[in-house]
């Protein structure tokens, strides 16, 4: 097992340095995170005067997999954490780029240093990978850097980056049981229908009866999916091409954000998670100092869906023209009474970033209980669908064959 030659940071601010035994780098960062050590440095000791981590080349599978929240949360942590003990910004960024787990992040805070030193200022410096760093990340950092507080400001993206995770892995929890119960009823109709049902269809066509309806119909769709199987596989993989293509068309995003609010349960599921979010963001952005016109336009663009951020625009535009804020929102009949009615209190008592917090913390526990109980509430909706599905087959398979025992008798008699 290799060895990694590590310098951290206690929670005094002192440098540490040592050795550890461990497989790969992660390993290490977690390992000093859990002493309550701040990494600024590992590198493996064959890598010591040798070639760095830093100078292998990035491979495609690397670029497929881009930079995740967790690498952002981890840089953001790991930085404000630097910034607070005094670290110089550019033996930060050196001494980050040095321990980085992700190679196109790596490469990326090398090229922004290398900017900085050129004269450029840190905020310009982000602009420059906008597929990387989105646009609240960048105006946080600029507000940081033009107030002195950068390392606030890659504190407050750190908690951002985790609170975002943790929607996304809310959402995913949310449709994951839905999910594996119509995969599982999908496959096994295309089980029975390619290899059960023609089967006894053999059997229909040797017995001198005429088949109903419900049968005549599942012997069409059984001659259609064995005789393409090839086929239908090929129109689900251009189904699910097409989909990422359309993505690219506002009017399809459009209709899907439409949808995913009017949609029985979930439509209430994710208006909860979007109004997490833009409380969450415009809490922070308030307690940095950013004025109100940007928090909103910020906070709005953080929302991930076009009809809300529709709103937030009309918003935007009446509180330009001098509307309260509290007034503006309440003219959006989609947006909850909660929302505007602590809105209209943190306006009045100037605690909006307290109440919106608190806002933003409500939404995350309503959105856990509708998670939890999400089962009970599509159960029988799926279970209906299914038992659908299960009597349509029996239907269509058993009648033929008691009209062939009848005939069966009838001869026999």
């Amino acid at each position: 097992m290799p060895f990694f030659y590590y310098e951290a940071i206690d929670t005094n601010g002192n440098a540490i340095t040592g050795s550890h035994e461990a497989e790969v780098v992660q390993r290490v960062e977690e390992w000093l995170l859990a002493q309550q050590l701040t990494p600024t440095s590992i590198v493996a000791a064959g890598e010591a005067s040798g070639q760095s981590a830093t100078d292998k080349p990035i491979t495609w599978w690397e670029k497929w997999q881009g930079v995740g929240l967790e690498d952002l949360t981890l840089f953001c942590r790991q930085t404000a954490t630097l910034l607070d003990a005094g670290v110089d910004l550019m033996r930060g960024l050196t001494v980050l780029a040095s321990q980085v787990g992700n190679p196109i992040l790596r490469q990326t805070i090398l090229e922004i240093r290398d900017d900085i030193e050129q004269g450029e200022g840190l905020g310009d410096a982000f602009e420059k990978y906008p597929k990387i760093f989105n646009l609240l990340f960048r105006n946080i950092i600029k507000v940081g850097e033009e107030s002195g507080t950068l390392d606030l400001s890659f504190g407050y993206m750190a908690d951002l980056f985790e609170n975002e995770k943790e929607i996304r892995e809310r959402i995913k929890a949310a449709t994951r049981y839905p999910k594996i119960v119509i995969t599982a009823l999908l496959g096994a109709v295309f089980f029975l229908m390619s290899f059960v049902v023609p089967k006894f269809i053999g059997m229909f066509a040797n017995a001198n009866i005429e088949l109903p309806l419900a049968t005549r119909l599942l012997i069409s769709i059984s001659n259609f999916f064995a005789g393409n199987t090839i086929i239908i596989l090929m129109i689900v993989a251009a189904l699910v091409v097409l989909y990422r293509i359309a993505l690219g068309y506002e009017e399809f995003v459009r209709g899907r954000d439409t949808l995913l609010l009017r949609v029985p349960i979930f439509g209430s599921l994710y208006t909860k998670l979007y109004m997490a979010r833009f409380s969450r963001v415009f809490a922070v952005l308030t307690t940095s100092g950013v004025d109100i016109i940007k928090t909103l336009e910020l906070s709005s663009s953080a929302l991930g869906n076009i009809i809300l951020r529709d709103h937030f625009d009309n918003i935007i535009a009446q509180v330009k023209e001098g509307v309260a804020l509290d007034e503006a929102m309440e003219r959006q009949r989609i947006l909850p009474e909660m929302v505007v009615q602590m809105v209209a209190i943190g306006v009045e008592s100037g605690t909006i970033d307290i109440m919106m917090n608190k806002v933003s913390d409500y939404y995350d526990q309503e959105t856990d209980y509708t998670i939890r109980n999400l089962s009970t509430l599509i159960e029988p909706i799926l279970l209906l669908f299914m038992g659908i599905m299960v009597g349509f087959i029996a239907l269509a398979i058993f009648t033929p064959m008691w009209s062939m025992m009848d005939v069966a008798r009838g001869g026999a008699r």
